[in-house]
């Protein structure tokens, strides 16, 4: 019996860039330049092509889900075959001084004989190697890592189990060496291009389009057996004993196992419609970094901070943003489907957190939300809009309020119905739910009680669930109630197994409240903090590590029907789920609701929403809440 290499196997990553260093140590016994100049070609080669892939293939197309658990997958190993490419040429300049580096007037010879080489050669030669791949033995041990990418990304062409990229080494081979054994001689230029061409040729192949030309796929045309198209080889993906050739068909054709393969219709909505936009803006550097545009691997990454200052990060995306101002208006993120009859979209303004940090800002961003509703209702006549995140708070619109009086007396918006949601009920119900359904709770320490959800949410357990004492961490006593008191020591969270967190608190003050109750021997009784604040960073709990730091407010979606396509990306959260009141606003699109949703949070109607996204398949994440 053969054992997969690669079912239950994670690579480490971690060093990925000392390898991509390794021929630097050699570059006192040959030159490494033209290693590395082939080696980030090839890089930013294939990243380009991702991101236009992505823009023009991916992005609308809600039927071709991206997989977080193929993204990761092919993230640890895309580039792989690339640093390994980089240590043999090293490898083959040491044994041949000569082999890349014959005179330049030679370049156009060493091309041509490259160019012939790979047809005469290579292209026999994987036909071969690659049926050999596909034996059972081989498949599970190797090839099999390559084929559980379902819907192929153009970069899954170079995601390879590791033997496996020894054996193409081996197949590729030929080209760099006939010309020099057989022609005398071979150029780094020519072996550079020809890798960067190779890769965006075989990308070109896991490609999700449709050639229909005739010229390409037409009988009697020679380019049909001559050079592939991405049906091609998707078709070997799709039937895995067909369509073995590289480039050139003729292979299959001649020796029977090319296999007629055409790309199953999308049958998508209108290009043009959109019923429903979802109104972000950026986060600061960690969800930008998440942008498909950037790289289509980390969308469903988590928000990463660097080594810098969170204020200093915000600074250096604000001045990106200032850039990309100079371009573009607002930034489209992915379409999904609504229960297969409306099309909704995040588009976000152009805003970063320095411009909700400072008030002499708001009237811009308000207006650049008009204006972006304007905008939208023109081109698609989209009505139904929500407000995420800081696009509705308080201080900035009064919960969207200010943005619903701005549009009535609009000139080009009123009379139009345009309906503005928070979502915000939605988001309260939520963390409710999550925190009344905590086994035995009957108590918990509250940060960021005073806002609008945290009201909300406080409000309900008071009437539902008298028995749930409540500690708020504030200055401000905004509510008045037995079961609600105040502190203004963060430390006192330690006292509380469960802790709630509505507000982004900045990582010094937890660190000086776990270190003053360290220092005071206060024995620490936290063992979940639950966070359902936007993004989520986690803070640093090495002092006391039995605290589980766990974002909450974020729902699972379960059914398959309702919602399709990419409505979880750039949102620093798992495939499949969603922030609750993107939820509230996709639902009140679904139902035609035709009022706006702004201002303060019905209590009643927390209860009602509650139930309608339970059938609709939303859920809080499950928690265990078992301490170990």
């Amino acid at each position: 019996m053969v054992n997969s290499t690669h079912s239950l196997h994670r690579r480490e990553t971690k060093y990925d860039l000392l390898l991509f260093l390794v021929p630097l140590l050699f570059c006192k016994l040959t030159p490494v330049m033209p290693a590395y100049i082939t080696g980030v070609a090839r890089i930013l080669s294939t990243h380009a092509l991702l991101t236009l892939h992505y823009i023009y293939c991916d992005k609308d197309n809600y039927n071709n889900k991206l997989t977080q658990k193929q993204l990761t997958r092919e993230k640890e190993d895309y580039l792989v075959g690339i640093v390994l490419h980089m240590w043999a040429q090293i490898a083959l300049q040491l044994i041949f001084p000569g082999m890349f580096f014959t005179d330049n007037s030679l370049i156009k010879a060493c091309a041509i004989n490259t160019f012939w080489s790979h047809v005469l050669v290579v292209e026999p030669l994987y036909y071969f190697a690659h049926r050999w791949l596909h034996i059972p033995e081989h498949m599970k041990a190797m090839h099999g890592f390559h084929h559980l990418s379902i819907h192929t990304l153009p970069s899954t062409s170079l995601v390879q189990n590791f033997q496996e990229h020894f054996v193409y080494i081996a197949t590729f081979g030929p080209a760099f060496l006939l010309p020099y054994f057989l022609g005398g001689c071979q150029h780094w230029v020519c072996i550079g291009a020809y890798l960067v061409l190779f890769d965006l040729i075989n990308a070109l192949g896991h490609m999700n389009i449709r050639v229909t030309n005739p010229i390409w796929t037409g009988k009697w045309s020679p380019i049909r057996y001559l050079f592939y198209t991405p049906e091609f080889h998707l078709g070997h993906h799709a039937y895995f004993r067909a369509n073995y050739g590289l480039f050139m068909p003729i292979w299959d054709f001649a020796l029977g196992t090319q296999r007629e393969y055409k790309k199953p219709d999308d049958n998508l909505l209108p290009t043009n419609q959109q019923d429903f936009v979802f109104i972000g803006h950026n986060g600061g550097l960690g969800h930008l970094l998440t942008c498909p545009e950037f790289s289509v691997y980390n969308v469903y990454e988590k928000y990463r901070q660097t080594f810098l200052p969170l204020q200093v990060e915000f600074i250096l995306v604000h001045l990106a943003n200032m850039v990309c101002r100079m371009f573009m208006k607002t930034y489209s993120v992915s379409c999904y489907c609504i229960n297969g009859l409306k099309i909704g979209r995040v588009i976000c303004v152009l805003k970063t957190p320095i411009d909700y940090i400072y008030p002499s800002r708001y009237a811009a961003v308000n207006n650049e939300i008009v204006q972006l509703i304007k905008d939208e209702n023109k081109k698609c006549g989209t009505r139904y809009f929500g407000l995420g995140n800081l696009n509705k708070m308080k201080q900035l619109n009064d919960g969207g309020k200010v943005i619903t009086e701005m549009i009535k007396t609009d000139p080009e918006l009123k009379g139009k119905s345009i309906r503005i949601w928070t979502g915000d009920t939605m988001t309260a119900a939520s963390v409710y739910n999550q925190i009344v359904e905590i086994p035995g709770v009957n108590e918990i320490f509250y940060i960021g009680a005073n806002g609008k959800i945290g009201n909300a949410v406080c409000n309900l357990i008071t009437k539902r669930r008298p028995d749930i004492k409540i500690k708020v961490f504030s200055s401000y006593e905004s509510m008045s109630h037995p079961n609600i008191t105040y502190t203004t020591d963060l430390a006192e969270m330690l006292k509380y197994k469960i802790v709630v967190a509505g507000k982004i608190v900045s990582g010094s003050k937890f660190a000086k409240a776990f270190k003053l109750a360290q220092s005071n021997n206060v024995a620490n009784k936290t063992r979940f903090v639950l966070d359902y604040t936007v993004p989520f960073i986690p803070i640093d709990v090495q002092l006391f590590p039995e605290i589980k730091h766990i974002p909450i407010g974020l729902l699972r979606v379960n059914s398959k029907s309702f919602l399709r396509g990419h409505f979880d990306l750039c949102m620093s959260h798992d495939q499949d789920h969603i922030y609750p009141c993107h939820a509230g606003c996709i639902m009140n699109a679904h139902e035609g609701l035709e009022t706006d949703e702004v201002g303060d949070i019905d209590l009643d109607d927390m209860e009602a929403r509650w139930k309608k996204a339970l059938n609709y398949g939303f859920q809080n994440r499950i928690i265990n809440y078992k301490c170990d």
